[in-house]
């Protein structure tokens, strides 16, 4: 019979292997369609100057994992996230990406990428709506809870109109705040803002402190969701 001290340690190591297993991996690639140099990454990164790949990535694979993608150091600036597919060209991306981090959500807070099944994807985007329309029967907001907090306001510095968000929200425009965020207060939880309704267009990731103004985005938000 196994002793206890051998058992814990035999569970521990399961548990070790389970959650490497689970682990993110993408390769990033200096060229379009994964050519040039390239770097896998499993692990966040919060400056790629580290490694040499800062503002050279042209091309991602992603083999596991939901991806931030951000412009600037320590996950700042501009942020995209990538689930797991084939991204041949980054597009307005391209050559701009500093830093990453693998981030939760799953398919509930993907971004449907370049090189998915079309399929699968018009699916997902017919569950989504399904699922939105059911939910807001209900009386709940469309999206996942995952428990953080946030506070939108109309003016700069925290004044006019406010919103206070627990859950995502695809439309914007169905709480009356499409395009009217100017502040932002980011209580718990990392979240993602977008300019476009369904988490499309040009989005930033914010995580929790005080933002005082939005600057390019002011104006611009039309959904939101926490993405860790």
């Amino acid at each position: 019979m196994l002793t206890h001290t051998l058992r814990c340690a035999l569970l521990l190591g399961a548990a070790l292997t389970a959650e490497l297993a689970a682990a993110g991996e993408l390769t990033l690639y200096s060229r379009d369609d994964y050519l040039g140099r390239s770097h896998t990454v499993r692990d966040a990164i919060p400056d790629l100057e580290d490694v040499r790949f800062n503002d050279t990535t042209q091309s991602i694979r992603v083999r596991s994992g939901l991806w931030e993608a951000c412009e600037e150091a320590d996950f700042r600036g501009a942020c995209f996230l990538l689930e797991a597919g084939d991204y041949p060209s980054l597009d307005g991306h391209a050559n701009r990406i500093t830093s990453l981090r693998e981030v939760r959500g799953g398919r509930d807070g993907s971004y449907p990428g370049r090189g998915h099944d079309r399929d699968r994807d018009r699916d997902w985007e017919r569950e989504r709506e399904w699922d939105g329309r059911r939910d807001r029967e209900r009386g709940y907001l469309p999206g996942r809870a995952l428990g953080g907090e946030l506070t939108f306001y109309t003016r700069d510095d925290f004044a006019g109109r406010s919103l206070t968000v627990r859950n995502s929200s695809a439309d914007l425009r169905e709480r009356d705040f499409n395009d009217t965020v100017q502040s932002v207060r980011v209580r718990s939880g990392y979240w993602e803002v977008c300019e476009e309704v369904r988490f499309r267009g040009r989005c930033r990731t914010l995580g929790p402190g005080d933002y005082a103004s939005l600057e390019r985005m002011s104006n611009r938000i039309s959904s939101v969701r926490e993405v860790r």
